[in-house]
């Protein structure tokens, strides 16, 4: 083989090698075990993992109404909801991970048998939502979630009444 040609194939064989990275494989890589520990800590109630994926400072917002700062305040939350619904579940439908920030559609189930801000109805939910959540180091450091808190209310045979005037 002539040295031109030599030369030529070793250079090609090298660029191959030299792709720029992917940074969606990046993100996914460095952001989805923090999400996947995060949907682990909802469904098992195993609230001692959030410890090594959140920030202390964790700010969680679920609609326009509620607001929960910082990881004590962020535990309560989970753990109130698993006392009103325990056998409560996240199952991931999609993830998509870019830069710091994760996008999860979810599917969340439960049976309202437990004590809470509503009496138990005996009666079981499914509804489905979306999170997007900011990762810093390997830290969830905000999460806002939503979801049909109206069709969930209707499927535990909660009623809205209009106000009377």
């Amino acid at each position: 083989m002539k040295p031109i040609v030599l030369l030529i194939l070793l250079v090609s064989i090298g660029l191959l090698g030299c792709q720029p990275p992917d940074p969606v494989q990046e993100a996914t890589a460095k952001l989805k075990p923090a999400v996947d520990t995060y949907v682990r800590a909802w469904n098992t109630g195993n609230l001692e993992t959030l410890n090594a994926i959140c920030d202390p400072q964790v700010v969680v917002y679920v609609g326009m109404t509620s607001e929960y700062k910082g990881l004590d305040s962020l535990k309560r939350f989970i753990a109130d909801t698993r006392t009103m619904y325990p056998d409560f579940k996240v199952t991931v439908e999609e993830e998509l991970f870019v830069g710091n920030q994760a996008v999860t559609r979810w599917t969340i189930t439960g049976t309202n048998t437990g004590p809470g801000y509503i009496p138990p109805t005996g009666k079981s939910f499914k509804v489905s939502g979306l999170s997007l959540s900011r990762i810093v180091d390997g830290k969830l450091t905000e999460e806002r979630m939503e979801y049909d808190k109206l069709y969930t209310m209707q499927q535990l045979g909660l009623k809205l009444t209009p106000p009377t005037k």
